[in-house]
């Protein structure tokens, strides 16, 4: 039902405009959605109080609102016109898809640390722009920021001093109308202080930073005349007494905006704009964990501030000393961004002395070695000329060569330049483009090497020859050999996370850190880390009874700490010494006075495309979400109109849904363990899904709204890639590892069955036994399931049988990794990587085998990563990634 106040500006806008509907209050005024009619475009209309144009003084008003308009800068929402007629007074802007971070705040109460900065900082470089041109805001608050993608965007600059100056302010009193919110505004403001200038919107930022970072505002009282009289006399509270993790440095330049006198605050936005960009670098303007369990005191860790620029990590590792492990034994001095090239920086490896940097760049498939000084000068290359992907560069112990893995083989070379080597033998070229058995680590004495292949770690001589076995484990990689020589540390499992080629790298999976005596040939490795989170990047402490990692076990991928005791068992818990770093690899000198890491941020979104009669043109392509997040899995109700998919962007990665056309995405699972490559059923009311709650990859399905939840499989095998039959009764879902306990063939595909009861039925299998197989679809009919074997795609009866193939092998000249069913009953979709890399789609006729090109991903700034896709037959739906990492240094010293 519209409003009388609808109607009547629907009449006064005439044509022009069509209003579709009332987005809500904003303030003193009412906000509608509605449509140019001539650009077809969306935009909104605020329409102040009709009591408002009595008194107006049009021309004025008009003058100040254009002076607003002619603001153009990425962070504020442009003004697009004002009017005054029939006694309305009204302005228009874009309509910006999102959500206000009044919404973001009062769902979330308190923002991550790294996000309040982030949003902060756009919020002040659009102030900085503003107040150059010589526009005021005098209203920020979380109701006047839009958070569209990873942006925040400010709206309704100049509308407070227009409707100050064309009415006057006695006016609006007069008529209940404030200018500006009291819980945000200055002690100026508050006491109706002529000469208000810049510096209110400065304590205005203080106010909103103070409510995202403790999620409580400055000053809270009964009335809003008690609040403003608060601004004008009382002290704000330290903003650590509510959130302790905010560092030191970042309090400072909070407090100093919510300065009482406008000298004390800072003088203009540019000065708080560089505060706040550096420590908008990962885990700036955070307090990193103290090493031991928070009891009733938190250690003061200290953060320097040298120039102008905040030391990060201000504490990630302060305990780090070469005897000792506590707090007070070591300090922090400065910390360096030590590369910044568009693209990744990776592996980071620093000389024995702690003076040099050896790294992998470039993107995955085709990285190469370089080396610099921490201190600056010029790059070296050291593998130009080599072909194949160098990874893993490691030091020799005298620091005379770079050991690096290309092409599955180990070389080394001269720190300084010169002809790479090859050392021992190759490992499997096919594991090595899928990024398993990959890892390689000196002896102490520089003797030895430890390398992997495939599932088989060996060690032999530095100068080649035969290499002796040490263990057979499940793709072990990232090998670090201990300073005493006692211990060899790896990691079991997911190496994709740190080596994966173009489609795999950064695959949140879980693995598992493992230690074993270098003398024990054949002899069983000792598990160091719990089930179910990602591991990476084990370096060993000076004193060989510490281990330092990186893992996602508390959300974000942070450094952790992990005594070893001689057995090379765990020996207490692990301690996290970071807090949201993002960390990818670490590296530590040989004396431990120098750390170095690189930080990974990775973004994968959603996006789609149609289905058309041709080929599809990558220009056709639409992002639906807009996130820093990796995304893996997605699924697509029949009609189209709801998505389901996982996401890291809470932290680890949970299950969610959003409207196919775009939206604020709703969170459906909430469980400490991942959640992975969701599916609808066919008629959108249920969700099949696999996780790691188990300790091990089982199958759940909960409704549409994340209740309900049922566990499929129980088994203590990987079970994966589930989808649900058109009768919601069935899942069909690949079992990934054979145990000795279950006796299953590797690989093969079983069907789970619900009973009347709503429990599920022991699983049996589809294929004949030995038969491997993945990514299991089943047709829309659900007579069939399309899967991909051998490289082949292939389709076997529901009931099992023989499978026939649909395209073998080699056949469309890529290799085909995922396979997708929409609601056409003659096609089945498949997905294709060729040898450049370019990912393609394909439309199959399930009778005939016949492929149609649909589309090809080849625009060389849209990358695709992951295979995962889903389709209604009307439109793809698949992901796409920009990927950045650079590595840092942070000076450790004693105090």
């Amino acid at each position: 039902m519209t409003s009388d106040l609808q109607e009547r500006l629907q009449a006064t806008l005439g044509g022009a405009y069509r209003i579709e509907r009332e987005l809500g209050g904003g303030g003193m005024s009412r906000v509608y959605l509605a449509e140019d009619s001539e650009l077809g475009r969306k935009i909104v209309i605020k329409v102040l109080p009709p009591e408002l144009a009595a008194g107006l003084n049009v021309e004025r008003f008009r003058r100040e609102i254009q002076l607003a308009a002619k603001l153009q800068h990425p962070h504020i929402v442009p003004l697009l016109a004002a009017g005054a007629r029939d006694g309305l007074l009204y302005f228009t802007m874009p309509f910006i898809t999102g959500e206000s971070l009044r919404t973001r705040v009062t769902r979330q109460h308190e923002l991550p640390i790294h996000d309040a900065v982030r949003v902060l900082r756009d919020v002040v470089d659009a102030l900085a722009y503003a107040h150059a041109n010589g526009v005021v805001h005098r209203d920020i608050k979380p109701d006047n920021v839009l958070l569209s993608g990873n942006h925040a965007v400010v709206t309704d600059f100049g509308v407070s001093k227009a409707l100050s100056n064309s009415t006057g302010s006695s006016t609006l009193t007069s008529m209940g109308v404030a200018l500006g919110t009291p819980a945000y505004m200055s002690p100026e403001q508050a006491a109706a202080d002529p000469s208000v200038d810049h510096r209110a919107d400065i304590y205005a930022v203080g106010a909103l930073a103070y409510e995202l970072l403790t999620g409580r505002q400055v000053f809270v009282a009964p009335t809003p005349q008690q609040v403003l009289s608060a601004h004008i006399q009382l002290e704000p509270d330290p903003l650590s007494k509510y959130r302790n993790a905010v560092s030191p440095a970042l309090e400072q330049v909070i407090m100093r905006c919510l300065a009482k006198k406008p000298a004390d605050r800072w003088q203009n936005a540019e000065q708080l704009l560089s505060q706040l960009e550096a420590l908008a670098t990962p885990s700036g303007g955070m307090t990193p964990q103290p090493m031991q369990p928070v009891r009733a005191k938190r250690t003061p860790w200290a953060l320097i501030v040298t120039g102008g620029a905040v030391v990060i990590l201000g504490g990630v590792v302060a305990w780090l000393a070469a005897h000792g492990s506590s707090a007070e034994s070591i300090a922090i001095g400065a910390t360096n961004q030590v590369t910044n090239t568009p693209g990744l920086e990776l592996d980071p490896a620093l000389s024995p002395d702690g003076k040099l940097l050896a790294y992998a760049t470039g993107q995955p498939g085709r990285m190469r070695i370089q080396v610099r000084q921490i201190s600056g000068g010029r790059v070296l290359d050291l593998t130009t000329g080599l072909a194949g992907e160098h990874r893993l560069p490691q030091w020799s112990p005298d620091g005379s060569r770079v050991l690096f893995l290309a092409r599955g083989q180990m070389y080394t070379v001269p720190a300084f330049g010169g002809t790479p080597s090859a050392v021992g033998r190759a490992t499997s070229l096919v594991g090595m483009a899928l990024g398993f058995g990959i890892g390689a680590a000196w002896s102490p004495d520089g003797k030895q090497l430890a390398h992997t292949i495939g599932d088989t770690i060996f060690i032999g001589s530095s100068d080649g020859g035969v290499a002796r076995t040490l263990t057979v484990h499940t793709s072990p990689h990232s090998l670090s050999w201990s300073p005493d020589g006692t211990r060899i540390a790896f990691v079991s499992e997911n190496p994709q996370f740190a080596y994966g080629g173009t489609a795999a790298f950064g695959n949140l999976g879980p693995n598992s850190i493992w230690t074993i005596a270098p003398g024990e040939q054949g002899g069983v490795p000792t598990r160091l880390t719990a089930p179910g989170a990602l591991y990476a990047s084990p370096v060993w402490m000076p004193d060989s009874r510490e281990l330092l990692y990186v893992s996602n076990a508390g959300g974000a991928r942070d450094i952790y700490a992990q005594r070893v005791n001689a057995r090379g068992n765990a020996d207490g818990q692990p301690r996290r010494l970071t807090t949201g770093l993002g960390a990818h690899g670490i590296s530590l000198s040989r004396d431990a006075t120098r750390l170095a890491y690189s930080v990974l941020q990775y973004r994968t979104n959603i996006h789609s495309a149609p289905i058309g009669p041709g080929v599809t043109p990558s220009s056709a392509i639409a992002q639906i979400t807009d996130e820093n997040q990796a995304v893996e899995g997605i699924g697509v109700t029949p009609d189209g109109k709801w998505l389901v998919y996982d996401s890291n962007r809470g932290g680890n990665s949970d299950i969610y849904k959003v409207p196919a056309s775009g939206g604020e995405p709703i969170q459906l699972t909430t469980d400490p363990a991942d959640d992975f490559i969701p599916q609808w059923s066919r008629d959108g009311q249920q969700v099949v899904f696999h996780s790691w709650r188990t300790g091990n990859r089982d199958v759940f399905v909960m409704n549409a709204n994340g209740g309900d939840l049922q566990r499929v499989t129980s088994d203590t095998v990987h079970d994966m890639y589930p989808d649900f039959a058109p009768d919601g009764k069935r899942v069909v879902y690949y079992h990934g590892t054979n145990t000795a306990a279950s006796g299953r063939s590797v690989g093969g595909l079983f069907v789970g069955e619900r009973q009347d009861a709503g429990t599920w039925a022991p699983e049996r299998p589809l294929l004949p036994t030995g038969a491997a197989a993945t990514m299991a679809r089943w047709t829309h009919d659900g007579q069939q399931v399309v899967f991909l074997s051998g490289g082949d795609l292939r389709i076997v009866d529901a009931v099992g049988g023989a499978p026939r193939t649909l395209i073998p092998a080699g056949q469309l000249n890529a290799t085909m990794n995922s396979t997708g069913v929409g609601t056409d009953r003659s096609l089945v979709y498949v997905r294709a990587v060729d040898s450049t890399g370019v990912h393609a789609f394909y439309g199959v006729d399930r009778g005939t085998g016949k492929a149609r090109l649909l589309m090809r991903l080849d625009d060389p700034r849209r990358r695709a990563r992951r295979h995962e896709f889903a389709t209604d037959s009307r439109r793809l739906f698949f992901t796409l990634s920009e990927d950045e990492s650079d590595i840092w240094v942070t000076e450790l010293r004693k105090p």
